[in-house]
């Protein structure tokens, strides 16, 4: 019995150790002003304006190589390369990711003893005019990234802008008596891509595969109140990350490269009237499709964006409540 016991106990252990390797180095970090200040609330009423995730599916990059005249003569003709990257993802599962993090952050909030307003509490504010609203939101193309796709939690309702970037919830906050209001945007990346001019006589374009929770816009933005001086925030909380959150073990990690030389005539063809210099034009392109697990995809970026939540719901929480 205590054989089996131990055995259990080993078991576990080694399953934790193995969930634990799926993420890197954790780095968080914190953004926007700093307050002398740290005022204690009791109002424990939060309202979500939004949640959402952006997936990298899809990158392509180009570069290019002028041509032009060389030393005595001599010519090079215009070089260039491109390169598209996809990720082989379903919609279902980013539908599923978003769903069970959403509902994962609605439990975490409620555990440290929040109330979490209904959206429709804040339809008659002065704030929400002008606005759209929606509980049942599409995936769409993401306006702050390219080559990714926007998704919000399923039968979840938000007050959205057509047009227009966002305003400061200082006011929703006042508005909703003092309430926290909370922004999360989380951005799941699984390549980066550059192109240069290889040593001057072609063009290159090199993509880089890593499934990571982003370092570039991924935020959890708190703000409480709203001060009649100045119109500034009672409390302000900017949960970011420092570097990017690995996500190990789903995706091959590995370099695609597209390379074009240019051509050049450095000879020439003697004629009647001359030396005659010719290079050609020379363009390619290049796809490539990285596949990835959809349950270890999942998992990874479930628990990317679980830890990263958690900790910084975590921290506001120690800072400005009793």
């Amino acid at each position: 019995m205590k054989a089996k016991h131990f055995i259990l106990i080993a078991f576990c252990i080694n399953a934790a150790i193995l969930s634990a390797q799926t993420l890197g180095e954790f780095k968080p970090g914190k953004s926007g002003p700093l307050s002398l200040e740290k005022p204690k609330f009791d109002n424990r009423n939060v309202y979500i304006a939004d949640f959402a995730v952006h997936y990298q599916v899809y990158s392509e990059k180009a570069a290019s190589k002028k041509g032009g005249s060389g030393l005595f003569g001599a010519v090079m003709g215009s070089a260039k390369a491109s390169l598209a990257v996809g990720l082989d993802v379903s919609e279902e599962t980013l539908q599923n990711i978003t769903n069970t993090a959403y509902s994962q952050f609605l439990a975490d909030l409620k555990e440290k003893g929040f109330n979490v307003m209904k959206t429709e509490e804040a339809k008659d504010t002065e704030f929400y005019k002008g606005y759209q609203y929606s509980d049942s939101l599409k995936m769409f193309p993401s306006t702050t990234i390219e080559g990714a796709i926007t998704v919000h939690p399923q039968n979840v309702g938000f007050f959205y802008k057509e047009k227009g970037s966002t305003e400061n919830t200082t006011k929703l906050s006042k508005e909703l008596n003092d309430a926290a209001v909370i922004r999360v945007d989380l951005y799941v990346e699984f390549v980066k891509s550059k192109g240069s001019n290889k040593s001057g006589i072609g063009a290159n374009v090199v993509a880089k595969t890593n499934l990571v929770l982003s370092e570039n816009s991924t935020i959890v933005h708190f703000i409480v109140g709203r001060n009649k001086i100045g119109g500034s925030p009672l409390a302000e909380y900017q949960g970011i990350l420092k570097k990017d959150l690995d996500i190990d073990g789903v995706i091959k990690e590995e370099k695609i490269t597209n390379y074009v030389d240019s051509d050049y005539d450095n000879w020439g063809t003697k004629t009647a009237f001359g030396t005659v210099y010719v290079a050609k034009n020379k363009a390619t392109a290049k796809a490539a499709i990285v596949p990835a697990d959809a349950p270890k995809y999942e998992q990874g970026v479930e628990q990317a964006i679980d830890v990263f939540l958690k900790h910084h719901l975590n921290e506001f929480h120690s800072k400005y409540f009793k």
